[in-house]
């Protein structure tokens, strides 16, 4: 039985997420095809396996380190949460002397991806590196949030990251995957002769049940039967939190509220909107992470879902927002604007970042609920149509398999 073995900067349920989703879908679905998945993430306070176990895989850690002087435990935290340059010898040994991996799958890049690489080299093994976050296409926003990280911070890892090509790591890889056009589109000179797969997430098409949608409401304190909107998506400035707390304020009726979920991954920007939705009085609520099976009972239960991001790379929470049949605006960036288009979905595309574009939207579409129905049902549609965990997987193997005879070709 051919084997991959996937490792992950992160998996901490508590603050699930884009990589949650994509390993928990796509898993029991590569079982399916005779693949057998061991997955890898670092030993951290909030890390648990048993989802991606139950998903049909197996699952193991290892001890990583950021190696910088003057770090606080609130610096370390922010890596944790949203992306710090790992080292980690013992997962390099455990790779290299992995004599059943067929295909290393890399789902990050730095120094962690850079043992992937060496660990491939050392075995003559095919490496995958799957592109969850914009890399080139936001070059400038990526560069400035890893410099905001260590700003302050001696780095002692340096010379490390070089010897384990950290910044060689996408453009060496036998396979990269990449999950909007932009993306593609921006790595195309550098990988012309290398494999490159644009790929679409899945989703889970069963709905939310009436016990979940009762306890997603109980657990937004004053929001009782009351209408609302919904932001699903860990509190960072790319997320666009602050642009809906606006936009609600100036479009929504007085009987509507706004429920922002999601877990702090920027700690400033998190009490920042804390503070903005307290300002903003008892129709804001911002109820921090929450479950899978939460969050979509919260999507299912909104009146209007909204996805205000400034960068996203695919945009899982549009998908899992149709697939309960439920309305939703978002930005006209990235993989949701591929979504769109490949969905022939024009209806929820917002086309500035501006509150006031965004507030007479929302506006729009709330007093228009006939219409905001009907896309709720169109949305559900294009979800069973196009976007399954099955078809991605397919594609995935196909390409593993590619991989693995060009090796052996070579």
């Amino acid at each position: 039985m051919p084997r991959v073995v996937h490792v992950l900067r992160k998996f901490e349920p508590a603050e699930w997420g884009g990589i949650e989703t994509h390993m928990v879908g796509l898993l029991p679905e590569l079982a399916r095809l005779g693949w057998e998945s061991e997955v890898h993430a670092p030993r951290e306070a909030g890390t648990d396996g048993t989802a991606l176990v139950k998903a049909g895989a197996s699952f193991r850690t290892f001890r990583a380190h950021y190696p910088y002087v003057g770090m606080s435990a609130a610096q370390r935290a922010a890596m944790v949460a949203s992306g710090g340059n790992l080292l980690s010898p013992g997962e390099l040994a455990r790779l290299v002397t992995d004599r059943r991996a067929s295909v290393f799958h890399v789902h990050t890049q730095g120094r962690l991806g850079g043992l992937v690489r060496t660990a491939a080299r050392a075995t003559g093994r095919p490496y995958a590196a799957t592109l969850h976050g914009p890399v080139l296409s936001h070059a400038t926003l990526v560069q400035r949030e890893a410099s905001q990280r260590t700003r302050g911070l001696i780095d002692l890892g340096m010379p490390f990251g070089w010897a384990l090509g950290a910044r060689s790591v996408v453009q060496d890889a036998d396979l990269v995957f990449v999950l909007n056009r932009a993306e593609r589109d921006s790595w195309l000179p550098t990988r012309r002769d290398r494999h490159l797969e644009l790929v679409s997430h899945g989703v889970d098409p069963a709905r939310a049940t009436t016990p979940a949608r009762e306890e997603a409401r109980s657990l937004v304190a004053g929001l009782g039967p009351a209408p609302f909107v919904v932001l699903i998506a860990r509190l960072d400035p790319g997320k666009g939190q602050d642009l809906a707390i606006d936009a609600f304020l100036r479009a929504a009726p007085a009987e509507m509220h706004l429920v922002i979920a999601g877990a702090a991954t920027d700690a400033v920007y998190a009490r920042g909107i804390e503070a903005k939705a307290k300002d903003a009085g008892p129709r804001v609520h911002v109820i921090g992470g929450v479950p899978p099976r939460i969050a979509r009972a919260l999507l299912a239960e909104a009146r209007l879902a909204l996805v205000p991001s400034r960068a996203e790379p695919f945009g899982i929470v549009l998908l899992e927002a149709w697939a309960e049949g439920t309305a939703a605006l978002f930005s006209n960036i990235d993989g949701l604007a591929d979504i769109a288009r490949d969905s022939d979905a024009p209806y929820g595309i917002v086309r500035e970042p501006d509150a006031s574009v965004w507030a007479r939207r929302m506006r729009d579409a709330l007093e228009d609920l006939p219409a905001l129905q009907r896309e709720g049902l169109a949305g559900r549609e294009r979800v069973l149509r196009r976007y399954s965990w099955g078809a991605l997987a397919n594609h995935t193997v196909a390409a593993y398999r590619a991989a693995m005879m060009l090796r052996i070709a070579a």
